[in-house]
């Protein structure tokens, strides 16, 4: 019998701690002598709750999806609202948010599809009482006609790239619920049908590989058999564990040789929340299973058999999913409460990171503060006071060199301001006098390397003002006009002088502004547009990782939203919601578990704090039994 050193060519290791992990230690084994433990890196399962799709419940069963082998760059399209319409909605998924996509030309749903998000096909579908032999393609924006399949089908199965794609079996034409059994390959331009057919004939199937090798499983009527193609002809393997129907084509990943399952009606009305892993021979139910029972008629893709996400469900569930197979310990991204700011607050300004923040400025609802806090990530404490109460001011910097600028005094002057002050970490003094009066401005940078951009000047000047000023310590100076007037926008607040982002905010015209402007130290280029206009929102981290939260969807009260959105230097994608709407808010944070907010209108003090989704290798102790 061959030892672990002739397997795997070396010797077990002794440490007196854990060594730091990366993917090199997966399948290696150790001692620990402190712990007197025997330890490895392996795989293990789990399922974490993600963002839920933000059309919600509407229309969010029966959809189709794509994503070519990657868990963060998939699409999901189509679904069935109230009956007999479907939908032309497509949204994209990054692995921790959404964004809109390009709007479908067909109406339907029970849609299939295969491809990249770049590169993908969406094909057949229903709207009573038809079924469709429709084709489209999508180019990570937009979608356009292509050739029809030789036969209308729904709830098809299949996989491989758009120009060498595999579908199989589904609801065909043009009496229900008569199912297809036709093989069908496609090359990107045109539909063939191949001469070997499917043993079992059903439809809502599940199905995964390519056009040389792949796995199809469960249907309707509801049922257990899984066939594998070979390239040329079916054959019928080991069954699952549990039948399933009504599992919706993308509930399967993976290739032939390996694959999992999940959700699905055993049968039909329950739900199963049992996930199965196939090794190529047999199936094993997995020790983990699914949250949610509302995964039937689910959409969702992943990356392999060891990254699947879930989204939607019958009845419109909006829940989210994601079952990971992992040497890593992933822990989702969410928002938590921090503790409560001295004194209720809007239209403050922020600098720093948590645990190392401070918030400064704004207004109660009946007067201007002076108020200067310092944040250790869960307390508050008093720090030095402005020289004069505002709001609607910018801020940026550290907890120890931070900087104020511009603004607005309270009564009786209510005078817009040009002046900044610095902070020392103890007490500010003033600082050079910018150019340009403002308010409801925004800000980037360091101390001796800031950036205040737009905001509303006083009447008789241009009111929303393109205006950029750059800081060196001691003097403003003109830099690129923005490419947009706005004022109560949002910016990187983490960000620099020579890299900042520009979001948000209200340019005086209806509907609000979606632009996104960066700014390279010299001049301000448009960039990907968010999703959805917003105004007097907070902003937080860089120019590659900014992050948008609160705000004003349209003027009045109460028209806060608790969304946010993350851009990754190129486009915008949804996060988890704060717990609190809030609008007139402001926070800090150059990194992702850094991020603070503070404040609403009418004025309020609970704060919340921000950690991205973080991935973490995990060690695991070996145990005899």
């Amino acid at each position: 019998m061959a030892d672990y050193a002739d397997i795997y060519g070396k010797r077990v290791k002794v440490f007196d701690s854990d060594p730091t992990l990366d993917s090199s230690y997966e399948g290696q084994v150790w001692y620990n002598s402190a712990e007197g433990k025997l330890k490895s890196v392996v795989a293990f399962s789990s399922v974490a709750s993600q963002p839920g799709i933000t059309r919600g419940t509407t229309s969010s069963n029966q959809m189709g999806s794509f994503s070519g082998g990657s868990a963060d760059a998939m699409a999901v399209f189509g679904g069935n609202p109230p009956a007999p319409s479907g939908s032309t909605t497509t949204e994209e998924f990054n692995g921790s948010g959404w964004a809109s996509g390009g709007a479908m030309n067909n109406s339907l749903f029970n849609r299939s599809g295969f491809g990249t998000l770049t590169a993908g096909v969406a094909y057949g579908g229903r709207v009573p009482p038809g079924t469709s032999n429709t084709t489209e393609h999508y180019d990570g924006s937009s979608w356009t006609a292509a050739n029809a399949m030789p036969e209308a089908i729904r709830g098809g199965a299949g996989g491989g790239p758009q120009t060498a794609g595999i579908v199989f079996s589904g609801h065909g034409n043009p009496t229900y619920p008569i199912a297809s059994n036709k093989t069908k390959y496609y090359d990107g331009t045109n539909w063939t049908v191949q001469p070997g057919t499917m043993n079992t004939s059903r439809s809502n199937i599940s199905g995964c590989g390519i056009q040389t090798a792949a796995l199809a499983a469960a249907g309707e009527p509801n049922t257990a058999v899984v066939e594998e193609w070979n390239g040329s002809s079916w054959t019928t393997t080991t069954s699952l564990n549990t039948a399933r129907v009504n599992q919706g084509p993308a509930m399967m990943q993976g290739t032939s040789s390996d694959a999992v399952i999940l959700g699905g009606n055993p049968p039909y009305p329950s739900q199963s929340r049992a996930i199965e892993n196939w090794d190529g021979t047999s199936w094993t139910t997995n020790p983990v299973s699914l949250v949610s029972e509302g995964n039937s008629q689910a959409a969702g893709q992943g990356s392999s058999a060891s990254k699947v996400s879930a989204f939607g469900g019958s009845a419109g569930s909006s829940l989210a999913e994601q079952f990971n197979k992992s040497i890593n310990t992933i822990t989702a991204a969410a928002w938590a409460s921090g503790g409560n700011y001295p004194t209720i607050v809007f239209g403050g300004a922020a600098a720093g990171n948590t645990p190392a923040g401070l918030a400064f400025g704004g207004a109660t609802g009946t007067a201007f503060l002076t108020t200067t806090t310092e944040y250790d990530g869960s307390s508050f404490s008093s720090g030095g006071s402005l020289p004069l109460n505002k709001r609607y001011l910018a801020g940026f910097g550290t907890q120890t060199a931070a900087l104020s600028v511009k603004g607005r005094t309270g009564p009786p002057t209510n005078t817009q301001l040009a002046t900044s002050e610095e902070y020392d970490g103890s007490s500010w003094t003033a600082g050079g006098t910018a150019s340009v009066v403002a308010q409801m401005t925004a800000g980037s940078g360091t101390q001796t390397a800031g950036l205040a951009f737009a905001g509303l000047s006083p009447p008789g000047s241009p009111n929303y003002t393109t205006s950029t000023e750059e800081y060196d310590g001691s003097s403003w100076t003109a830099g690129g006009a923005m490419g947009t007037a706005r004022a109560n926008h949002s910016g990187s607040v983490g960000g620099t002088q020579t890299a900042a982002l520009a979001f948000f905010g209200d340019d005086g015209s209806t509907p609000l502004t979606l632009n996104t402007e960066a700014y390279d130290g010299t001049s301000w280029s448009e960039q990907n547009n968010v999703p959805a206009g917003r105004f007097a929102g907070g902003g937080a981290g860089t120019q590659t990782e900014a992050y948008g939260f609160g705000g004003y969807l349209s003027p009045g009260t109460p028209n806060q939203t608790t969304s946010t959105i993350v851009y990754n230097g190129t486009s915008w994608a949804s996060q988890p919601s704060m717990s609190v709407a809030r609008g007139y808010n402001f926070g800090a944070g150059t990194g992702p578990a850094g991020i603070f907010t503070v404040g609403d209108f009418p004025a309020a003090n609970p704060t919340e704090q921000f950690t991205a989704e973080t991935s973490v290798v995990t060690s695991k102790t070996l145990t005899t039994g």
